[in-house]
């Protein structure tokens, strides 16, 4: 879970350049197509999902709200709005949102798992578009209510008063202390890290990141899961990495069809203690690119 440059267009009047001061995303009105409020953070405007309605369970562990979440990402690029995001959906769903997305004029980037064994089985569609951001967030809605995602706003799964040791040691060990965010709302301690192979941008930025999720399991251990974004050539040696320090590999997949360089990215999985899953995706993210 998981951070584009505005251009101010110049024309020529009476010889005189007179600049004209880029539209502003409304907010108001997306939230009004959505039903419900988002929020800003790194230059953009995010607005998730939850599924509470669903209890989906992996070796024991009940997967946090962050994990079974759809969310969508806005940013203001000029006239127009640039529209990213994914629907969590079951199996039976899929077909039935990507054909409300395709309605909208939403392209489909991605479709695929990010667990395995999960149940029930969870699937996510990954899209982006842009236009006018009211019409972009009201076809992300049609898309998610033929879903059995609760569309009204509900609140966190629990309340938590306090960060727990255990993310401190994920923090420390990891070296990304302010990257590291613990939310009660997502059930957990969320890292994310950028990739270095794009020009810096909020959209890129939060997007083409290495994703880190850490989550309480039984037995006093700690649930880790994500996605390490990879270019071609670093692929393999993440993957070999990550095996060799005994997490599970849930898939590799594409999340964007038509970026330079092309991201793959890695989801993973392991039970463990807080310091010993830090250290092995330490060790993965020294072979990966990051700002």
């Amino acid at each position: 879970m998981l951070r584009r440059v505005i251009l101010v267009s110049l024309f020529v009047i009476c010889a005189a350049p007179i600049a004209r001061s880029a539209p502003k995303l409304d907010t108001a009105k997306i939230d009004a197509a959505l039903g419900r409020k988002g929020s800003s953070t790194g230059g953009l405007y995010v607005v998730d999902f939850f599924r509470p309605n669903l209890t989906v369970t992996l070796e024991g562990v009940r997967l946090a709200p962050e994990s079974v979440d759809s969310f969508v990402t806005f940013l203001q690029t000029g006239d127009q709005a640039e529209m990213m995001g994914e629907v969590c959906a079951l199996q039976g769903e899929v077909t039935a949102a990507v054909g409300k997305l395709r309605a909208g004029g939403v392209e489909i980037t991605g479709i695929h798992n990010h667990f395995l064994r999960e149940s029930p089985r969870l699937m996510f569609i990954h899209f982006m578009a842009r236009g006018r951001a009211a019409d972009l967030a009201r076809t992300f809605r049609a898309a998610l209510a033929v879903t059995s995602t609760p569309l009204a706003a509900v609140p966190p799964v629990r309340q938590v008063t306090a960060t727990p040791a255990w993310a401190g040691t994920v923090g420390n060990v990891l070296g990304f202390k302010e990257d590291a965010q613990y939310s009660s709302d997502y059930g957990g301690l969320t890292v994310g890290v950028p990739h270095a192979g794009f020009a810096p941008s909020p959209m890129l930025s939060y997007w083409f990141v290495n994703y880190m999720f850490f989550q309480e399991a039984p037995g006093g251990k700690i649930a880790a899961t994500g996605d390490l974004a990879t270019t071609s050539s670093e692929l393999n040696p993440v993957l070999s990495v990550l095996t060799a320090q005994g997490f599970q590999i849930f898939g590799v997949h594409n999340h964007m069809i038509d970026e330079n360089p092309r991201l793959f990215f890695v989801h993973f999985w392991k039970i463990g203690a807080p310091a010993e899953l830090a250290r092995g995706l330490k060790a993965a993210l020294a072979v990966v690119h990051t700002q």
